[in-house]
């Protein structure tokens, strides 16, 4: 994969960018940064830096991390149903951690949050080219407005009179997944986009609502104390609500789990996302349950992941090769690597870990993703940083709903994500931004 053996496009914007006289350089990062965020690459009131070195993939190489993301998450509900028909013991020690919605859903819902609307694939890509999935989001899985955010802005600024037609893009993707799963309710419908208040995403959400007005769509943003839950059957909900925030008795809480009345998209599926049913995911790699593409996907891009309850420390050596993880926490939270940490500092993790209930750690294989010189926008200046960079490809098991497109984040450490400082690179189809750059 050439994420970091650049693709000849990605090359050439990137030294194009570095031969600039630093001054002009800074102005264009200034501009470029401005352009994106005006389409909604912001969290809250804040942007979230651009990467004004492109990333470019073949279309190959993009159209085949979309069906492995899809075959990786069929696989894996596929692998969390096993567990709560055929071992409910172990179902209750990787789920036990979820918040009381989410274990009423999981015993009385989890067959309909199969149909999943959306997914998330994290990847890294090692050094030599072999992309490997790190985990999945299931629940309300972000960025798919802040990645065309940042291809749509990096091409104003940089190649104002260049198209992005022909690149793959997201939100549009994840507006026909949900009119699609929508088509059973009455029509016209009406969409809810449903957060919090004060919801740091909310830029990217009403540019949702803008995109299904475009299509003449009736849509609002919500939140719990103006959500209409009057079963109106034209009536579409999105979540974009951690269901651990909410009262499984309130009106809320008991709609989240009636999705089909109330047209619910995502449905509450918090037993996914658990890293803890990951590690069984790397465990059921030969699975008579899984297809053969199933299982050949999960053989080849699923890296050794355990929980710590089913291993010995000295299966982990110093630590060095390994990374630990909380089954039940997001956003690179309580992440060790033991690669940063040193092997003294990694053995008390680990043994803190152990003291905490068990089925709430994994440890998994560290792909060893190297760091390149980018270009990064801070503050209005382009600053040339070594930067670690993941690709997240979309998945929908919806029926009908073709793969999905990518992202890709940059930060200064191996842990990338965008709340703990990192930021959102342009990802082009590379025959795109070649056209783009002989503009």
């Amino acid at each position: 994969m050439h994420l970091f053996d650049l693709t000849d496009a990605a090359k050439r914007a990137d030294e194009e960018i570095s031969a600039m006289p630093e001054g002009a350089r800074d102005a264009l990062a200034a501009k470029a940064q401005r352009c994106a965020s005006l389409r909604g690459l912001m969290r809250g009131a804040t942007p979230i830096p651009l990467v004004l070195s492109p990333c470019s993939l073949p279309r190959e190489e993009l159209r085949q991390l979309g069906s492995e993301a899809r075959l990786l998450v069929s696989a894996l509900v596929k692998v969390a149903r096993e567990l709560i028909e055929r071992r409910p013991a172990k179902a209750r020690l990787l789920f036990h951690h979820l918040a009381p919605l989410e274990l009423e859903a999981l015993k009385t819902r989890w067959r309909e949050a199969e149909e999943l609307l959306l997914a998330r694939v994290d990847w890294f890509v090692d050094q030599k080219g072999r992309a490997y999935a790190l985990e999945v989001n299931a629940t309300i899985p972000a960025m798919p407005v802040y990645s065309d955010a940042a291809v749509r802005g990096w091409l104003e600024a940089v190649r104002p009179n260049a198209s992005d037609e022909g690149n793959p893009r997201n939100a549009p993707w994840l507006i026909d997944a949900l009119l699609r799963v929508s088509r059973h309710r009455a029509q016209p419908v009406q969409v809810q986009i449903l957060h919090r208040d004060g919801d740091p995403q909310r830029t990217e959400l009403d540019a949702l609502v803008a995109l299904l007005k475009e299509r003449g769509i009736a849509a609002r943003t919500c939140t719990p104390l103006d959500v209409a839950l009057d079963g109106d059957p034209h009536r579409v909900l999105y979540r974009h609500l951690f269901a651990r925030n909410v009262d499984a008795a309130s009106a809320l809480g008991r709609a989240f789990l009636d999705p089909q009345r109330h047209g619910m998209w995502n449905r509450v599926d918090g037993w996914l996302e658990t890293k803890g049913l990951f590690a069984e995911l790397s465990l059921e790699q030969d699975a008579k349950f899984l297809t053969e593409a199933e299982r050949a996907a999960v053989k080849v891009l699923v890296p050794w992941t355990r929980l710590i309850d089913d291993i010995e420390d000295r299966e982990l050596g110093d630590g060095d090769a390994f990374v630990l993880k909380k089954s039940h926490d997001y956003g690179g939270k309580s992440v060790v690597i033991g690669r940063e940490t040193g092997r003294a500092a990694f053995a008390r993790a680990l043994a803190t870990a152990r003291r905490d209930e068990p089925g709430s750690w994994v440890a998994q294989r560290l792909i060893d993703a190297p760091a390149i010189p980018r270009w990064l926008v801070q503050q209005d200046k382009a600053l040339r940083l070594p930067l670690h960079l993941d690709i997240s490809t979309y998945a929908s098991l919806v029926d009908g709903v073709p793969d999905g497109g990518s992202v890709c984040r940059a930060a200064p450490g191996l842990v990338v994500n965008i709340v703990g400082g990192g930021g959102v690179a342009p990802l082009f189809a590379d025959d795109v931004l070649d056209a783009a750059l002989r503009d």
